[in-house]
């Protein structure tokens, strides 16, 4: 049976209606977040207005290049020219007094500008906020920071503290009171301790040994090294550099989740995560993602077989009981790249599944190929270090990104469609269960069923430049809320979108062939 014939057996006559992709809409915006949007978009016009007057001022007295920095930071957000991550991490220094007369009035008159503008944005932040417009307010948040990078209350809100003379986590506030030091290769060690590190010396229960024996005893997993960060425990034998890396990137993967996927956090508790970090600024240990990370291979299966777990080719593992992770290391330099696509696909399940206070059953009548299909999407994400040309003085940066369509993941998408003739209608896919979606007939198999949900969530996140995106994200958060009514009859992604799952399959088939996968 052809595709085409199986879709119009499923959803009837849908060849008349293909063409509507480009005219497709969403559903209108709530009345109150279009109010919104339309208050930011008039003082964002006038805050631009105001910028423009002074790059003119700028340019006539000859500053050419601030002249520029000015009109860039009064881009529209939706340019993409401006960073709103990359914030300074120290308070900003009053004016220079050396100055000519001529720059102090327009560095003063910058100030007051941006300063001005980020109250309005905060004043409609908050009111995104009360009508739990998460996403909106968070956009607004983060602009409003990077515009008066010492507003108070935007930092807060972004889970930061004001530190002495700078900006830091609550954790790291924490931590440095404690006189502990965050060192790129140890982690968070007490100050007073760096250069014996360096020096090869270990603590270990309280003893100093060499950086040998301390990795001799730690091999027990019981004794393994424990690094904490704002969000992350990791738990590991292999080596509290390990550790400290896999931290990073989490931290990373967890700053790109909560900004790219803000609307997801709708209910209360969601909403104190997502804006100031909620109970893990508090700093205890079951507030924190917890990660096992194991030497080797054995060990991982083990630890799952006494936990009743099957592995059998299993990479990684997220046991919700637990709220726990688990991984291993593999000394194969080829299989570091995917199983740190492995980490990010069950770190994806565990950031959604404690998003709130209680463990909660996701998919367990229908709907579960999005459980499967965003977690295998997200092991596209990748973090490059690139040099920075920020005026905060920072020399590099990092630059994250996912959804590239020459992954493996993506690329099997398209091959068992235009390959293998391969797709199930989208109403009859998303109708399945867990059991059902993970025990396939014997005409289909479990690949062409990860392969397809991976799919469909790139091009619900990707098609016309995010047609459906928003849409999307409310159907994620729908799945997994912690309401059981909401959880067990979220809406669809037709009645989400607007459009008729026929023209939502059409749509989807035309994506998938158009997609530059090798």
């Amino acid at each position: 049976m052809t595709i085409k014939t199986l879709i119009i057996r499923s959803i009837g006559t849908l060849f008349v209606i293909s063409g509507l992709a480009s005219g497709a809409t969403v559903r209108a915006e709530s009345p109150h977040l279009a109010l919104l949007k339309e208050q930011y978009k008039e003082a964002h016009a006038n805050f631009a207005q105001e910028m423009m007057q002074l790059a003119e001022f700028c340019r006539a007295n000859s500053f050419f290049s601030d002249a520029d920095e000015i009109i860039k930071r009064a881009s529209p957000s939706d340019e993409g020219l401006i960073d709103y991550d990359d914030l300074p991490t120290s308070v900003l220094p009053d004016l220079p007094k050396t100055l000519g007369p001529a720059e102090t009035q327009w560095r003063v008159q910058l100030r007051k500008i941006e300063e001005d503008y980020s109250l309005q944005l905060y004043r409609l932040a908050l009111q995104a906020i009360q009508k739990r417009h998460a996403s909106f307010a968070y956009q607004l948040v983060r602009e409003l920071v990077y515009h008066n990078p010492d507003h108070r209350q935007g930092r807060k809100l972004l889970g930061y503290a004001r530190d002495g003379e700078d900006w830091s986590t609550p954790f790291s506030k924490t931590m440095r009171t404690r006189g502990f030091v965050d060192h790129p290769q140890f982690g968070w060690i007490h100050k007073n301790n760096v250069d014996k590190y360096l020096q090869g010396q270990r603590l270990f229960e309280g003893r100093w040994m060499t950086a040998a024996k301390e990795a001799a005893l730690r091999k027990d997993f019981r004794k393994g090294w424990e690094v904490e960060t704002e969000h992350f425990h990791i738990k590991t034998n292999l080596s509290q550099e390990k550790a400290v890396e896999i931290s990073r990137q989490l931290e990373t993967f967890h700053q790109f989740f909560m900004r790219e996927f803000a609307a997801f956090f709708q209910t209360s508790d969601q909403m104190k995560k997502l804006f100031g970090g909620g109970a893990v600024s508090r700093g205890r240990l079951q507030d924190r993602h917890r990660i096992y990370y194991y030497s080797n291979r054995e060990e991982f299966v083990q630890e799952l077989q006494n936990r009743n777990q099957s592995t059998q080719i299993a990479t990684g593992f997220y046991l919700p009981q637990a709220r726990l992770s688990f991984f291993y290391y593999d000394d194969d330099p080829e299989q570091a790249e995917p199983n740190q696509e492995t980490m990010f696909h069950e770190v994806t399940h565990q950031i959604l599944g404690e998003s709130g206070r209680r463990l909660v059953d996701v998919g367990e009548h229908n709907n579960f190929w999005v459980i499967e299909g965003f977690a295998c999407y997200l092991e596209s994400f990748e973090i490059e270090t690139v040099k920075s040309d920020s005026p905060s003085g920072q020399e590099s940066k990092v630059k994250i990104s996912t959804g590239d369509p020459t992954h493996p993941r993506i690329y099997w998408a398209k091959r068992i469609v235009t390959a293998d003739d391969f797709y199930i209608p989208m109403r009859q896919f998303m109708s399945l269960g867990k059991r059902q979606f993970q025990r396939p007939p014997e005409n289909h198999t479990l690949h062409e069923y990860y392969s397809q949900a991976t799919g469909l969530v790139h091009f619900f996140m990707h098609y016309q430049d995010g047609l459906y995106r928003d849409a999307f994200i409310e159907y994620l958060s729908q799945v997994y809320s912690p309401i059981d009514r909401v959880r067990y009859n979220p809406d669809s992604l037709e009645t989400l979108t607007e459009v008729p799952f026929g023209t939502l399959d059409m749509q989807y088939l035309d994506y998938l062939k158009s997609l530059k996968t090798q």
